[in-house]
């Protein structure tokens, strides 16, 4: 039985996560800045159709495509440990197959969806599913999920972390041309579709020089059939962690549209405005989630349970502490926020960034949550917590938006993110409780 030093496992965590939270905290400035000129360019009504672009092509992208990058992780964890490189390979094959069907798919159910649906969701009947079009391209071309698996499972996050500072500072370099330009919206358009290319291949690109340089070679030449045999539960393992975060996604991304199809493209804009500051708030917590599952993986695996624990519960302390640290004082000037930074058409904007960042500090202190049961293998019970809790949001969802508008719709976040930690909860203690 393999045994982690606690030195080791500290120096890990303290490297990667120094790496993420540099890339996150320039990424979140970056995205902040570019939604501040994107807003001041174009206003809250084409910020809106923006918004509602990018929602429905990332919806699609989601219910169509499985991402192996979790799985990739657990198991290619295993087959690093017991030095099996074959094993490993035949994974990378595996995974690069998931992505391009993905991507094919997905690309093409987006793009032959558009005339029907870009109507429905409040986008302009001349030209909006054109928009769609246009940056559902980049849905062809995504291999990044592969990438993030090979990357973080070496420990890469170095490479990982620069590259995605690098991607989100050419989309910012590029939103201040076209801004000094006045280019207009479809520039903005096209911006969107070269972040989307981008991100899909860099990342992909950097995980194919790194299985080089340890000795994997000629991976797309193994069989798929071994692949799976060498891994059983492969699938359903992948099933289970992307059906989470369908789940999941499907509030992030489904309420937008929503929005857009029960109200119009100013409010979607409003709500936009929000939820990019949820976005950048919970942005602290994804270095480390990031950095965690790798971690208690293996923790997990070679039965260090003292040592996951302690690292469980201290994660949670400190992101709840550190979150409502940082949102008391933002949400007591929320107002001359909104319009010092978006200008004075944003200033409804206000209640609604308020209301979802509260619910971004209920997300923080759950953070943890995820990688723990993915490690425990609790993926199932995972999946029926966020099927719950979604279930819950979808039904609050349309009564809050009736009755308190738009404030209503970002308050529903707010009780998904309650049940689905208290959820979370429950299934690790009843877990244990059997045991």
């Amino acid at each position: 039985m393999i045994r982690f030093d606690a030195k080791s496992l500290i120096g890990r965590l303290a490297k990667n996560m120094s790496w993420l939270f540099l890339s996150q905290i320039l990424i979140a400035v970056f995205g902040l800045l570019t939604l501040i000129i994107t807003a001041r360019a174009v206003g809250p009504a084409a910020v809106g159709i923006l918004a509602l672009v990018d929602a429905y092509v990332q919806v699609l992208d989601r219910l169509c495509r499985l991402e192996p990058w979790q799985a990739v992780i657990k198991y290619g964890s295993d087959a690093l440990t017991e030095e099996d490189t074959n094993r490993f390979a035949h994974l990378i094959k595996l995974s690069v197959v998931i992505d391009i069907l993905g991507g094919l798919l997905a690309g093409a159910v987006a793009i032959l969806l558009a005339p029907f649906l870009a109507p429905l969701i409040g986008l302009p009947e001349d030209g909006g599913s054109t928009y769609i079009v246009l940056v559902a391209l980049g849905l062809f071309l995504s291999l990044r999920p592969t990438g993030i698996a090979v990357l973080r499972v070496h420990d890469r996050f170095d490479l990982l972390a620069v590259s995605d500072m690098v991607v989100a500072g050419l989309r910012l370099v590029g939103t201040i041309i076209v801004f000094l330009l006045d280019l207009g919206l479809w520039a903005f358009l096209a911006l969107m579709l070269m972040h989307q290319v981008l991100t899909g291949l860099v990342a992909f690109c950097l995980a194919l020089r790194e299985l080089k340089r340890r000795g994997v070679h000629s991976f797309m030449r193994l069989s798929l059939r071994t692949a799976l045999k060498q891994n059983p539960r492969f699938l359903r393992f992948l099933w289970n962690s992307n059906f989470n975060v369908v789940l999941r996604q499907s509030t992030q991304r489904l309420d937008v549209l929503v929005v857009g199809a029960l109200l119009d493209v100013t409010s979607v804009g409003f709500y936009q405005v929000g939820k990019r500051i949820m976005t950048n708030i919970v942005r602290i917590g994804g270095p480390i989630r990031q950095v965690l599952y790798p971690e208690m993986t293996r923790l997990w695996s070679a039965e260090e349970f003292t040592k996951f624990w302690k690292l469980v519960r201290y994660v949670s302390l400190v992101m709840l502490s550190v979150s409502l640290v940082i949102s008391i004082p933002l949400a007591w000037k929320m107002s001359d926020l909104a319009v010092l930074l978006f200008g004075a058409e944003f200033a409804g904007a206000a209640p609604v960034m308020t209301i979802l960042m509260f619910a971004a500090v209920i997300y923080l202190g759950g953070l943890s949550l995820n990688p723990t049961m993915l490690s425990m293998g609790l993926d199932r019970a995972l999946v029926r917590t966020t099927m719950v809790a979604t279930g819950i949001f979808a039904l609050s969802f349309i009564p809050l938006l009736y009755i308190l508008g738009i404030e209503g719709v970002a308050l529903s976040h707010v009780v998904f993110n309650i049940v689905w930690t208290t959820g979370c909860i429950f299934a690790i203690r009843s877990h244990l409780a059997r045991q």
